[in-house]
């Protein structure tokens, strides 16, 4: 009863003070309690200097390949690497060892160096890949692709310095043209150079000029009508389109997605009939036709 008696009075005591005048309703609210413990704040990370100091230091002068590698990945995920992170990857450019220098290619887009440092590193290491002849790497292997890339990236200036390069035979050559091929040189203001090379005692580089004046021809060339192409391709079955996309990209040098006279020559058995145009270039949708037309006999 008690209680009753005094949470009523407790009621009317309230709305009579909130009807008076000068006692305002924000008078009775209640502030929330601050927190018995401090905020928390964030901190920056800081980096033991010598730390730093050290993994740059060990970046550029480990005699260990490897540590050499992994010091450089770790410069990578530095803050503000800046500076420090750009000369290390280019001390690691210049690199006696394969694997640091791939590596330092592979980090390019993440420093700030002129493009024609980035392509010159580039060559450079192909050039370092392709020295022995007997052991030649070839531009479609996987320990290429960084530095194609890089070439690709800056195909102009990458042209030019080809070009340049291409002025002096010597035993870069063969790669220099192959590059040319796949950064699709202009070989019309290189007519003259590419001229000279056509007349060289090496099959593989009067080759390569072929293949380069082939592919230009086919691309200016006004392509030879394929009557009903696209209704044949309908009978064939996608899986058989696959399996030709593959056939061509294993012999397809210049990464034209097509292959060239000399290019399907290096095949086993000549698709040469795939041809149904007759422009010296077979396509994936010919090639694939070509299969389907052979599965039927």
């Amino acid at each position: 009863m008690w209680k009753l008696f005094h949470r009523r009075s407790i009621v009317l005591m309230v709305a009579f003070c909130a009807q008076a005048p000068g006692v305002q309703a924000a008078d009775f609210a209640f502030e929330e309690g601050e927190p018995n413990s401090p905020a928390a704040t964030e901190t920056d990370t800081k980096y033991p200097e010598q730390i730093v100091d050290r993994l740059f230091e060990m970046s550029v002068s480990d005699p260990s390949p490897v540590i050499r590698v992994n010091a450089l990945q770790a410069c990578a995920n530095i803050p503000d690497g800046g500076d420090r992170l750009n000369d290390a990857v280019e001390q690691c450019l210049d690199a006696s060892d394969l694997f640091v220098r791939l590596n330092a290619i592979q980090m390019l887009d993440r420093v700030e160096l002129k493009p024609q440092r980035k392509v010159d590193a580039a060559i450079d290491y192909l050039e370092m890949r392709y020295q022995n002849p007997d052991r030649r790497t070839p531009l479609s292997h996987r320990s290429m692709a960084p530095a194609v890339d890089v070439l690709k990236k800056h195909s102009d200036i990458a042209n030019a310095t080809l070009a340049e390069r291409l002025q002096v035979t010597g035993p870069m050559t063969l790669l220099h043209l192959q590059l040319a091929g796949v950064l699709n040189l202009n070989v019309v203001e290189n007519v003259d150079c590419l001229n000279e090379l056509s007349k060289s005692g090496d099959q593989e580089i009067r080759g390569e000029v072929v293949s380069l004046w082939s592919k230009y021809l086919a691309s200016v060339a006004t392509p030879l009508p394929q009557p009903e192409l696209g209704e044949k391709l309908k009978d064939v079955a996608p899986k058989l389109l696959s399996y030709a996309e593959k056939i061509i990209s294993r012999y397809d040098k210049d990464e034209s997605k097509s292959l060239n006279e000399r290019e399907w020559k290096q095949m086993l058995m000549s698709p040469a009939s795939a041809d149904l145009n007759q422009d010296k270039i077979i396509t994936i949708e010919e090639y694939a036709l070509h299969m389907h037309n052979r599965s039927k006999k």
